[in-house]
């Protein structure tokens, strides 16, 4: 039987995590909090069974006293809903206090290793939703991706950048030397390819009028496939009228500082467990949506 496909007026994992900081251990709130995630550990303790309930915000233990809400027909991997009291256990540890349990999607197939995780490297690249769902670092990168990506949407459209789709089949490619991806049109007799480059669209919109135009879109390369070299990426492309090469440049030291301070709140990066280090200021100013020039900065991205 199918379990429920609604479980409205949920909660953070992260928020309830915060709202038990105050609490001393063993204690509870008085107040009632939903929940659901899916279950990645359990353990039993007399009456006591303890689950580790995960959502994109974090995890966080579920204890659930069956002597006082009955069974619990949780398995590994299954998709829950709960409710209960923010609490901390006698170790400690953030939890809900159990009031009632919905389980709302069974796990078909066993999960891998939920203490160490997906390590095979292999299946991690193969199966990137079973990454995402076992090892919280991969979680954590795909979302700052997304804030990636959204930081710097917020920085072209404060600039005056209109954002713009162009074609993903072409009649003719171009804008860079690369080997394209062909298909065929049934309707039009005719073979099309796929775009290697949003160049060509972009720089015929400029002569259309607008000064400023930019591009977030796929691009398709017909070439090696490795690790580093994918044929089908993502590419940030913009073309800007009034502005040569060294407005560009610094144009895009702006943009990546204002984006690692958005996501990441500093411009220092860590690279394989290393710090690096800031570069000297810049002396320059950039170009800005009003004309004006731009304060010098302190620091830049490194």
């Amino acid at each position: 039987m199918a379990g429920p496909k609604r479980f409205p007026d949920r909660d953070a994992i992260a928020d309830v995590r915060a709202a038990t900081d105050a609490l001393e251990a063993g204690g509870d709130l008085e107040e009632t909090r939903r929940l659901a995630g899916r279950v990645l550990a359990r353990r039993e303790m007399g009456k006591l069974v303890f689950f580790d309930l995960v959502d994109r915000s974090g995890r966080i233990q579920l204890m659930c006293d069956t002597g006082r809400i009955g069974g619990v027909d949780v398995l590994l991997g299954d998709v829950v809903g709960v409710s209960g009291r923010p609490a901390k256990s006698r170790r400690g540890e953030p939890s809900l206090a159990v009031d009632e349990l919905t389980v709302l999607a069974r796990n078909s197939r066993s999960l891998p290793d939920t203490f160490h995780g997906l390590t095979d490297t292999e299946t991690r690249y193969r199966k990137r939703y079973l990454d995402l769902l076992m090892n919280d670092d991969s979680r954590e990168l795909f979302l700052l991706r997304t804030k990636v990506v959204s930081a710097i949407r917020r920085y072209l459209d404060g600039e005056g950048f209109i954002e713009v789709e162009t074609p993903v089949l072409q009649p003719r490619y171009g804008g860079a030397f690369a080997h394209p991806f062909v298909t065929h049109s049934n309707e039009l007799e005719s073979d099309l390819y796929l775009r290697i480059a949003t160049e060509l669209y972009l720089q015929r919109l400029s002569v259309g009028g607008p000064a400023r135009v930019s591009a977030i879109g796929k691009d398709f390369r017909n070439e090696i496939v490795s690790y580093k070299h994918q044929p089908e990426f993502t590419m940030l492309e913009w073309y800007e009228a009034y502005a040569d090469f060294r407005d560009t440049m610094d144009r895009i030291e702006t943009m990546l500082e204002q984006v690692a301070l958005d996501t990441l709140g500093t411009t220092i990066a860590r690279f394989r467990g290393r710090r690096g280090r800031p570069a000297r200021a810049s002396s320059r100013s950039g170009p800005s949506c009003r004309g004006s020039r731009r304060t010098p900065r302190t620091t830049r991205a490194s």
